[in-house]
């Protein structure tokens, strides 16, 4: 009987499985060729030519720069020297750093907000929100070899924020809810970026 149910098991599980690499191969097939076609219509490829590349048109950055180059914002893109990925790139306006994929959290007990890259549902780092960007502005500044911007903002989606009322008030953030074109462009036509 135990040899029985030992097969029945194993016969079942090689079914699993079969189903499973079926199902993600089916997954694949349709999505790449999806992906594949937005990457080439989309305003990214029409203006950086840049070579198609697994996923590139499913990125955070990459609709972000879409949303720019659709709305002609003063926004610039500036690839890193090192990797040319999309995503380890900068969005810079005059002398202000934008960063629109940050995990932003208010600790109360210190009354400070701390911040960190998003990497595929992880917080990568968590450290005060004046440091990260400073973090960040330096490690652009250094691999482009001069100073490109001494000031720099995070856009953050209001559903990510659980203290809005204390968001509001933080002058280096771009809050938006479905209408970060319109908050991109009222920072871009303000006069002053703080």
């Amino acid at each position: 009987m135990k040899r029985i149910l030992g097969k029945i098991g194993t016969f079942l599980g090689t079914i699993f499985g079969i189903l499973l690499a079926l199902f993600v191969g089916i997954f694949f097939v349709l999505l790449l060729p999806l992906d594949y076609l937005k990457y080439k219509r989309s305003l990214f490829y029409k203006t950086e030519h840049k070579k198609y590349k697994l996923f590139a048109g499913s990125g955070c950055y990459f609709d972000f720069y879409n949303e720019i180059a659709k709305n002609h914002l003063p926004i610039n893109y500036i690839f890193n020297p090192k990797n040319d990925a999309l995503e380890l790139g900068w969005f810079v306006y005059e002398k202000t750093l934008l960063l629109p994929n940050s995990i932003i959290e208010y600790h109360s007990d210190v009354e400070k907000w701390f911040c960190g890259d998003y990497d595929g549902g992880h917080d990568v780092s968590s450290i005060p929100l004046e440091e990260y960007l400073q973090q960040e502005m330096d490690n652009m500044n250094e691999l482009l070899g001069h100073t490109v911007c001494d000031a720099a903002v995070v856009l953050v989606d209001i559903n990510q924020l659980d203290n809005f009322d204390v968001a509001k008030q933080e002058k280096r953030f771009l809050i938006y809810d479905n209408n970060r074109e319109d908050v991109l462009k009222d920072f871009c036509n303000s006069k002053s970026c703080f």
